[in-house]
């Protein structure tokens, strides 16, 4: 399956979407904020980042622009993910670059749906 890249401050979040991947056969890596999470995807080469909007020291909107500047790193497709995720902020993370956003809590359905369309077929 595919390398991930998952950045989250939660732990019982990030302990649930690991749980998901693992099942799927998905390869991880984990960090707990976006300064991590970014110097992780330049070690891991991931095929797919979910990463949290709200975090401490970067937040997943930068972490998002980051990626999207870089150009060895700008066609990883990026999930995002929040709590505080309507429609307004769905609209802003996709103008941004964002491949795909779901709002918290989410389901181990919504999840890899998600990531389905991310990874296409």
């Amino acid at each position: 399956m595919a390398r991930v890249v998952l950045i989250d401050d939660d732990e019982s979040s990030l302990d649930f979407m690991q749980h998901v991947m693992r099942v799927d056969g998905h390869e991880l890596a984990h960090a707990a904020d976006g300064e991590q999470g970014l110097a992780l995807v330049k070690q891991f080469h991931p095929e797919l980042i979910i990463c949290d909007v709200v975090m401490p020291h970067l937040g997943g909107y930068a972490v998002l622009e980051t990626l999207r500047a870089d150009p060895q790193f700008s066609k990883v497709p990026v999930l995002l993910f929040s709590a505080l995720m309507n429609e307004e902020a769905r609209a802003m993370a996709l103008r941004r670059g964002a491949t795909e956003v779901l709002a918290k809590p989410f389901d181990m359905e919504q999840l890899r749906s998600a990531v389905g369309r991310c990874l296409g077929p």
